[in-house]
């Protein structure tokens, strides 16, 4: 019952990968596996779905929740949840509603844009890089400057943080004529996968 017990719920939802741990979010949700303290209201019950979601193992989950939390916010949490599954029709729905739709809500964008992009997803987030990048030359007189700030910040591929991705956005920021907000977001963007990058390169000196 403690903030502790929650954050560590939602924590274990977010990293779980292997079968074992998908199947602790499974029987959490059908409530077979029960912790003393541990409310599973509505919001707990999406963020398992969506873990559940980012490893292709949400089946109908997504839409018979909605069925029940037909709410503004069930539609926001259904719309992340889509949009974190491991599939090119999912990424290019996603897509589509945070890149190119300058009508899709301003929550459920915002929703979409954070939950797009996974560790363990690189085949069907690869494209993305390239398209980002050519986005982001006009994203902030397409969609304005609120949502071109979330989809910029939301959509940069630091789950595909590499130094050839690095070497992508260099070659970018060297020739872009994007509007100068947009340049910041990108390069923040840069500047976390720099530092991803510097911290694995020292783990990789001083091994546990």
């Amino acid at each position: 019952g403690t903030d502790q017990q929650l954050t560590f719920a939602r924590s274990f939802a977010g990293a779980a990968r292997s079968d074992a741990a998908l199947a602790d979010l499974e029987a959490m949700l059908d409530g077979s596996l029960t912790f003393d303290g541990l409310a599973m209201d509505q919001d707990l019950r999406w963020v398992l779905i969506t873990g559940l979601a980012r490893r292709g193992r949400a089946g109908t989950r997504i839409t018979d929740e909605l069925a029940v939390d037909n709410t503004i916010s069930g539609k926001e949490h259904a719309a992340a949840a889509r949009a974190a599954q491991p599939t090119a029709e999912a990424k290019a729905e996603a897509w589509n509603s945070t890149m190119v739709q300058a009508d899709t809500p301003n929550e459920t964008h915002r929703s979409i844009a954070t939950a797009f992009h996974a560790t363990g997803q690189d085949d069907v987030l690869a494209p993305y890089v390239a398209k980002y990048l050519e986005a982001a030359e006009t994203t902030w007189e397409h969609l304005g400057t609120h949502k071109a700030a979330v989809a910029l910040a939301g959509l940069f591929p630091r789950a595909l943080a590499s130094q050839e991705l690095l070497d992508q956005v260099d070659a970018w920021l060297e020739t872009t004529t994007a509007n100068p907000g947009a340049q910041r977001l990108v390069r923040e963007g840069r500047a976390d996968v720099a530092r991803y990058l510097a911290g694995q390169a020292k783990d990789a000196l001083n091994p546990a």
